[in-house]
């Protein structure tokens, strides 16, 4: 299994009025729902002052990774970019530990 850190930022300007922003944000946290189902994203939230997000997640590839965030609204729809870091885990809190089998 590989892990992933996803830095999103917006464009700027963003594409888009604010209306349609907010609609695009609300239809890549249900696509996002489906990584945390199964159980392969582990935390995503905004950055604290905007503009983009963070995301970490596991998966078999950084192929997979690129090829699920190509398809999130916001990437299709021109408003976010993602830059995808592969990590290896050093160490965790013990409560992660099943996450990060």
């Amino acid at each position: 299994m590989k892990y992933f850190s996803i830095v999103s930022t917006f464009r700027n300007p963003v594409p888009v009025d604010g209306e349609t922003l907010e609609e695009l944000i609300d239809e890549h946290k249900a696509y996002l729902q489906k990584g945390f189902d199964e159980g392969w994203i582990l935390v995503s939230g905004p950055k604290s002052k905007g503009g983009g997000g963070i995301i970490f997640m596991k998966g078999a590839s950084l192929k997979d990774a690129e090829n699920y965030f190509s398809s999130d609204p916001l990437k299709k729809s021109g408003v976010q970019d993602y830059e995808i870091i592969e990590f290896e885990l050093h160490d965790c809190q013990p409560m992660l530990k099943d996450w990060f089998e």
